[in-house]
């Protein structure tokens, strides 16, 4: 703003130094061209109001010697296009084409004021008015195509921030809840656990522990992508972690087809490993009693990465209030990789089965 004002200070003295030299009548296109300057130097959008009314009175006012209004006109035509295409561009709604067309209206009609002074008024006049259009148009054009560009900015914008804080929904979902609804579990198996056994309440205190200490690391990083998103890196798990991943249950699941599995996308064993997490969380949540539960893993090079998870019942009930949407949020992630996952009873218990193409 500063370089402008100092720019404008130049300028406007300059614009301005014809005008002594000529009858008084001089000094009104003069600074009407001043005046129009400096508001789409200085002005916000809504200028062109202000502008255009200023420069659409002075045609209608304008007594002296159409000669001098040619010294200023190209001045003022100029600052009522840059006003144009900055109203279109930036006055938000009906505003942008009541600014624009009133700009653009102004621009159009300004060479009028040099054209019906002329001894040929009308030819000149549709001469002066054609020759402006052309400019005219090409402002208008270009306002819109920067206003798309700018909305184009803000959807990329919006979705960006979007996509962010689902990312954070789903970690919080995937491991916050996760080792909270095995921390809730385990307190409540003690609560309602006949007895006390020294050793086993030891064990289950160092389990508690080490779970918060989980929950703790994915909210630490959590807080990291929310502090400096550009700084976070995202969390990528590998399908090898799920041992220890399995290791956090008090009865471990049996985990069949780990090893022979070949090397895989790192987005298709994060889906894997994302897909059985879910499946564990919701085992723990609904069917916390399952005396069985079984991960099993295969690839073939026609289908890709098979990840299912079943349990031995009882089948689960419907979701919790408020929860739920662990399963349709994985879903849509999954079906971005091109995959399906699906959901149901499987005998007494539940079975979850993600199916993940890797591009073979």
């Amino acid at each position: 703003m500063t370089t402008r004002r100092a720019l404008l200070a130049v300028a406007v003295p300059l614009l301005l130094a014809p005008a002594p030299f000529g009858p008084w009548p001089a000094w009104i296109p003069a600074l009407t061209a001043a005046a129009v300057l400096a508001l789409a130097v200085l002005g916000r959008p809504r200028a062109v109001f202000g502008a255009a009314g200023l420069s659409l009175a002075v045609d209608l006012a304008y007594v002296g010697r159409n000669g001098l209004t040619l010294l200023w006109m190209p001045v003022e035509y100029a600052a009522l296009l840059a006003l144009t295409v900055r109203a279109v561009r930036a006055l938000p709604g009906r505003r942008a084409w009541w600014g624009g067309g009133l700009g653009a209206g102004a621009a159009l009609l300004l060479p009028l004021r040099f054209a019906l002074r002329q001894p040929a008024p009308l030819d000149a006049s549709v001469a002066g008015v054609f020759l402006a259009a052309a400019p005219v148009a090409a402002a208008v054009g270009t306002g819109l195509y920067l206003r798309r560009q700018d909305e184009r900015r803000a959807r990329a914008v919006d979705d960006a921030r979007r996509e962010q804080r689902l990312a954070v929904a789903r970690d919080l979902h995937d491991y916050v809840a996760h080792e909270l609804t095995g921390i809730l579990l385990e307190v409540q198996a003690a609560r309602f656990g006949g007895g006390y056994d020294p050793a086993e309440n030891a064990r289950l205190l160092a389990r508690l522990e080490a779970a918060g200490q989980r929950a703790l690391a994915s909210m630490d990083h959590t807080l990291d992508a929310l502090r400096d998103p550009g700084g976070a890196a995202p969390r990528h798990h590998a399908l090898a972690e799920l041992p220890e991943l399995l290791g956090h249950f008090p009865t471990p699941p049996e985990l069949h087809g780990l090893a022979g599995l070949p090397a895989l996308p790192p987005a298709v064993e994060d889906a894997g490993y994302r897909a059985v997490l879910e499946a564990l969380t919701n085992v723990r949540r609904h069917a916390p009693a399952a005396r069985r539960v079984a991960v099993l893993l295969a690839h073939a090079p026609g289908t890709g990465l098979t990840a299912t998870v079943t349990d031995g019942g009882p089948a689960h009930p419907h979701p919790r209030p408020g929860g739920g949407t662990g399963l349709d949020a994985l879903r849509e992630r999954i079906a971005a990789l091109g995959g399906e996952l699906t959901a149901g009873p499987d005998g007494p218990g539940w079975r979850v089965t993600a199916r993940i193409p890797t591009g073979e």
